[in-house]
């Protein structure tokens, strides 16, 4: 174990340990650069632009202004850190999969060299449970297959999971972590995006909303981020990062539907799911900008399975702290401050 290794592991592990975070203005990214400031570390964020996330930098948050793109920035941003925390990502919108390949996979091989010629303790890799592509087992652990299914977002996060192995064999102390639907304050894809939805009324559950859905309160997931990165036992390892526990999407809509004081979510067939993964639905997708669908996509709105957390809570001593009547209360009071109900 090197130094720098040891004291990440101590008791007073992050007190003045400089730590960079990739997508520091994104979700989850933002929502670590808070948690690890408080930690007592030296966060350093990189975003791509530093006026829109003046934010962190009122919290002592240093930021680096860049892409993933930008060698120079990556290098300038890494140096001198304990750690690195890449959150960046592409998610699949706007539809253009050559992003995918430029951001999830180049852009990840880009951190890992920068994090490398830094001599970083530890890197920890946001990849996300989508890697298990359609697999349908009641439950899935680590140890599950990540074939490729055609389908930009999981196939880019599978590539950028195998990249990150590559230095790892290489020598970099290195953790995968995979997050399901994470949810909370400021979140995008799980919170404003469906509640804005509802209240316009296009949220359309598929099937009656029977599928199940894996959620991750943001501050759980950035809680087991904390124990990843400060574990010497997760060095190499690969964990889901969510709740460990399902329920229907049909109910967790229906707590932001009784937010905004709608009764009902409408329904639609399943075969509706079908046609929007055609050939047809794909282009009108593509020509409306919204995120690629295809097998994958209609798969996690079906889903059957539960991501288990098993090995995260027996290695890492992960344990969700925050349920979802309290998750989704908080994301209440939350969304009636900013505004967005």
């Amino acid at each position: 174990m090197s130094a720098v290794t040891a004291r990440l592991s101590s008791p007073k592990s992050l007190t003045g340990a400089h730590i960079l975070v990739t997508g520091a203005n994104g979700f989850i990214g933002g929502h670590l650069c808070e948690h690890l400031r408080a930690a007592g570390a030296q966060v350093r964020g990189l975003v791509r632009s530093a006026p829109r996330a003046a934010w962190l930098a009122e919290q002592g948050i240093s930021l680096v202004e860049g892409d993933l793109t930008d060698a120079a920035a990556l290098a300038r941003a890494a140096a001198g850190c304990a750690a690195v925390i890449h959150t960046a990502a592409w998610t699949g919108a706007p539809d253009d999969p050559t992003l995918g390949e430029a951001v999830n996979v180049t852009g990840t091989e880009a951190v890992l060299h920068a994090a490398a010629a830094a001599q970083v303790a530890r890197v920890i890799y946001f990849s996300s449970v989508a890697v298990y592509g359609v697999n349908a087992s009641p439950v899935i652990d680590e140890t599950a297959a990540t074939p490729l299914v055609g389908q930009a977002y999981p196939d880019s996060k599978i590539r950028a999971e195998a990249a990150v192995r590559r230095w790892m064999s290489r020598g970099l102390d290195a953790v995968i972590v995979r997050p399901a639907s994470t949810y909370g304050p400021r979140g995008g894809a799980w919170t404003i995006a469906p509640v804005e939805q509802i209240k316009a009324g296009r949220l359309r559950l598929l099937a009656g909303g029977r599928g199940l859905v894996n959620l991750g309160y943001v501050d759980n997931v950035v809680a087991g981020t904390h124990l990843a990165l400060t574990s010497a036992a997760a060095a190499g390892q690969t964990y889901n990062l969510c709740d460990g526990q399902t329920m229907p999407f049909h109910t967790f809509y229906g707590y932001y539907a009784a937010m905004v004081g709608v009764a009902r979510l409408p329904s639609v067939p399943a075969w509706a799911g079908k046609l929007v993964i055609s050939p047809p639905g794909r282009w009108a997708r593509r020509v409306l900008g919204r995120q690629a669908a295809g097998p994958w996509s209609l798969h996690y709105l079906l889903n059957s399975s539960r991501f288990a957390i098993d090995k995260a809570q027996r290695e890492l001593g992960y344990t969700p702290a925050i349920d979802v009547a309290e998750g989704m209360r908080r994301t209440e009071v939350w969304l009636r401050q900013a505004g967005v109900i």
